[in-house]
């Protein structure tokens, strides 16, 4: 079987983990013997109306830069036309028996006005928490609409993620389906040379955006965990990899909390260089106002580390007593009390049963074989 994969969103150099998600669902959908072609339409390190073809992991990805102009709304319509007659092409080159669309706004409408005019189905899965904020626009919406009801299926990485859509009232069949974590790429141990963190104090690790719309919720962690450090004798650090324009600002709010000398922001690392810093924390903690799904908890956990995060949508499917704890999002009250049960209970934790936890919810061969049997169900759905 052959798949062509859409996708909204997808590393690139410059951004080794947006969509990191994406390019390892591609990758276990090719080690499970299915023929994958990825097509990314929307990156900005192609120069404008061009093409680029690379073949890495066995793994054929073209990418293309369709968005032109400088008016936004004429530069989207226009990227539209340029991304169909790429996909023509890709179409008639590979012959996929499937398309497999990846972040609905606006991949999924290029899908549909594809296969308005040929016969081939196309399924969706869907990752954007802000997804209804598109769908607030009644432009985005009829169109939207249209591209979910014409999907054979679709697949939201999460059951809150599920009723946001089952909410719009559109007439789609959907079917939660986690994201892919690759588990091997995660050690219970650091191995020979891997980069260690400073000090032996307690450490904590926060993975994620540093972004304007303050989603991961810093401006609540950081008060919470000033409030950890002083109620427990025992050192503690918070360890923050990720950036984006509110970092400075973080930076700031450490200083004034008189926590700065126990936290280290890293900025943005690479997804391959990531394991060395799970490996080296004590536990993770995920503060956000919204989450989909939460990668980082599954990387923390095929690491062996237990974690911390808010019921905030995505959490709540993968977090288990056995794994972590969940608390309220946007407390810091909440989030405070949190970790130091944590912090009391870490013992309790098994590494190796964390580690097979997430290898039987979310590795590469546990979700390609979820994907390969709809697959498989759809064919000759058109």
């Amino acid at each position: 079987m052959r798949v062509l994969v859409l996708a909204g969103w997808y590393p690139n150099s410059r951004n080794t983990v947006k969509g990191v998600f994406v390019q390892e669902q591609a990758l276990a959908l090719q080690e499970a013997g299915l023929e994958t072609i990825v097509f990314y339409p929307f990156d900005e390190e192609v120069a404008p109306g061009k093409t680029s073809a690379e073949r890495k992991d066995g793994l054929q990805v073209y990418r293309a830069n369709s968005n032109q102009g400088r008016n936004p709304y004429w530069a989207r319509i226009c990227s539209y036309g340029r991304t169909l007659r790429i996909i023509r092409q890709l179409v008639a080159r590979h012959r996929p028996d499937i398309i497999h669309v990846h972040v609905g706004y606006p991949a999924a409408i290029i899908a549909w006005l594809y296969t308005r005019y040929a016969p081939i189905p196309y399924v969706i899965t869907e990752h954007m928490s802000y997804l209804q904020d598109y769908v607030a626009k009644w432009q985005h919406r009829v169109l939207l609409k249209a591209a979910f009801e014409r999907a054979a299926l679709v697949l939201p990485v999460s059951r809150s993620l599920q009723d946001q859509i089952r909410n719009f009232g559109w007439k789609t069949s959907l079917r939660v389906v986690p994201n892919v974590v690759d588990i091997d790429l995660f050690q219970l141990n650091a191995q020979p040379g891997a980069q260690r963190l400073p000090s032996a104090a307690l450490k904590i690790l926060f993975v994620g955006g540093m972004e304007e719309t303050q989603v991961k919720g810093l401006n609540y962690l950081l008060p919470a965990f000033a409030q950890v450090v002083r109620k427990i004798p025992r050192q503690v650090e918070l360890h923050l990899i990720g950036d984006g324009p509110r970092r400075q600002h973080y930076q700031n709010m450490a200083e004034e909390l008189g926590i700065s000398s126990c936290c280290t922001f890293y900025g943005q690392i690479e997804h391959q260089a990531m394991p060395a810093y799970y490996t080296q924390s004590d536990f993770l903690v995920l503060s956000s106002l919204k989450e989909t799904f939460g990668c980082v908890l599954v990387e923390a956990m095929a690491s062996g580390k237990p974690v911390v995060a808010t019921a905030c949508g995505g959490p709540e499917d993968i977090v288990t007593e056995e794994v972590g704890l969940l608390v309220k999002p946007g407390d810091i009250e909440a989030l405070t009390q949190g970790i130091l049960r944590m912090i009391a209970s870490l013992p309790a934790y098994r590494a190796e049963g964390i580690r097979e936890y997430a290898r039987q919810k979310y590795s590469r061969a546990v979700v390609a074989q979820t994907m390969r049997e709809i697959y498989q169900g759809l064919q000759g759905s058109t």
